[in-house]
């Protein structure tokens, strides 16, 4: 963090606004239901954003998280409650726009917004509304039925690659329990050794320092995960969760045997997910690997999500 940013940090925690955590995350999972919470739920946001020092505050009912991530500006997300709120998104914007002023930002800045949410943060009256969409932001989403299919040319890929796995005597899966999921450490660890650290940090931070978190706050009665064994030997896993019926998540995964990740994909919405219709495996972040992986594990589709950026008369956007 840099001493710029601290300011700002120490300014809103000065404001009430605490860190996010381990502690926070059945406080952001309240609000999973009923805003979709971008950035792959709440699970992601205390996974991910305890790394770049993330904060958050309940704003009259609405959840207001904001994130340092380091070479970019600072930015805030928000999300609805429950219930119907006692006060408009335009009222938030306004308490949040004077926040980041009095705390020496230039402007306000909200990610992560979904589609169906634009117009109304367009529509909010007494500033210069910048809005910006970046494809490699769109979050991938597959529908389970269309994982599951394995049939004609479109899915010669998942075809090929499941081949290896399907009815082989070397290949196991073992479920993950709280007891279990510190093995992912040991998987992650291999993974790494293979990897350039500079490379792999550039685009989200280190996936290993999020997989330690993700372990403080597994929970086996809505976290699913599935260990891959190869030869007896633990060679990958994966982890998800169905929000809704109509969505689940993917977390995190890895596979130390080619395509082990793919199968653990396969299996798990085919025996432990069916009835979830869609599966969300967020962005791409621009990285060529990641999209060329994602856009031809299956049929999908790319949910768009925007920033909005506010200013005032005499500012710069």
């Amino acid at each position: 963090m840099t001493a710029e940013d601290r300011r700002v940090y120490d300014y809103l925690q000065r404001q009430g606004f605490l860190p996010i955590d381990g502690a926070s995350y059945p406080i952001l999972k309240e609000y999973e239901q009923y805003s979709g919470l971008q950035e792959m739920g709440a699970v992601m946001i205390v996974v991910w954003f305890y790394i770049y020092h993330g904060l958050y505050k309940i704003v009259h009912g609405y959840l207001c998280c904001v994130f340092f991530y380091e070479g970019r500006p600072v930015y805030f997300t928000v999300h609805r409650p429950r219930e119907t709120p006692g006060r408009p998104l335009g009222s938030i914007i306004d308490i949040l726009y004077d926040l980041s002023r009095e705390a020496g930002l230039p402007f306000l800045q909200i990610k992560f917004i979904e589609e169906r949410f634009l117009k109304e943060y367009e529509a909010v009256e007494g500033y210069h509304i910048k809005t910006e969409y970046r494809e490699d932001n769109s979050e991938y989403a597959y529908r389970t039925k269309d994982l599951m299919d394995l049939q004609g040319p479109d899915n010669y890929y998942k075809r090929k690659r499941l081949k290896k796995f399907l009815n082989n005597g070397k290949v196991s899966l073992r479920p993950m329990s709280r007891e279990t999921v510190g093995l992912c450490a040991e998987i992650e660890a291999e993974w790494c050794r293979r990897q350039d650290c500079a490379y792999c940090e550039s685009f989200t931070g280190c996936e290993k320092k999020a997989m330690e978190a993700m372990e403080d706050i597994f929970d086996d009665r809505f976290h699913k995960g599935l260990f891959l064994y190869y030869e007896g030997k633990p060679a990958g896993y994966i982890i998800c969760e169905k929000i809704n019926e109509r969505l689940s998540f993917l977390y995190f995964g890895k596979s130390n045997i080619q395509d082990g990740f793919i199968y653990l994909i396969y299996m798990m919405y085919k025996e432990h997910l069916p009835d979830a219709e869609y599966m969300n495996m967020s962005e791409d972040m621009g990285h060529p690997g990641l999209r060329q992986f994602k856009a031809h594990l299956s049929a999908h589709e790319l949910w768009r999500k925007y920033i909005c950026t506010f200013t005032k008369a005499g500012q710069k956007g």
